[in-house]
């Protein structure tokens, strides 16, 4: 849900930049829906990093390399959040987005079964949003 929130206030600040400049920067709708995903994911790939503890928690405790796959996860989440910005690289960012969230989605399933709280669960049905969001913005 906060990440729900995230897209759509830096949504807005997308519109609020593009009305500043003129439309010299942000001047689609894509563009605008792209800096917001970009700023997301950004953000969120950085706290893989900052509370490692905190995302390698949600990995069920079986997995190997849990540790690794927080990193490896946060550093997809920056790199390919970075790449969303430029026209040239959007639609391949945009397909590994949308495969890394498929990937995640079962500790999203595990983290929602052990601590079955409001925001645990809400991930599993945001989840399909923000794929559509990146489709929407990203690729159609």
């Amino acid at each position: 849900m906060a990440f729900m929130t995230g897209l759509i206030a830096f949504f807005g600040i997308a519109f609020l930049i593009s009305l500043i400049s003129g439309g010299a920067w942000l001047p689609t709708l894509s563009d605008k829906g792209a800096f917001a995903l970009t700023a997301m994911f950004v953000l969120v790939g950085i706290s893989h990093f900052v509370k490692p503890e905190k995302l390698v928690a949600m990995i069920p405790p079986q997995w190997p390399y849990r540790n690794a796959m927080n990193y490896i996860s946060g550093a997809a989440e920056i790199v390919l959040g970075i790449l969303l910005l430029f026209n040239s690289t959007r639609t391949l960012a945009a397909y590994g987005l949308l495969l890394l969230l498929v990937a995640v989605f079962p500790a999203n399933i595990y983290v929602s079964t052990v601590k079955p709280d409001f925001y645990n669960i809400s991930r599993l049905f945001f989840q399909p949003v923000y794929m559509a969001w990146i489709w929407y913005f990203c690729l159609r």
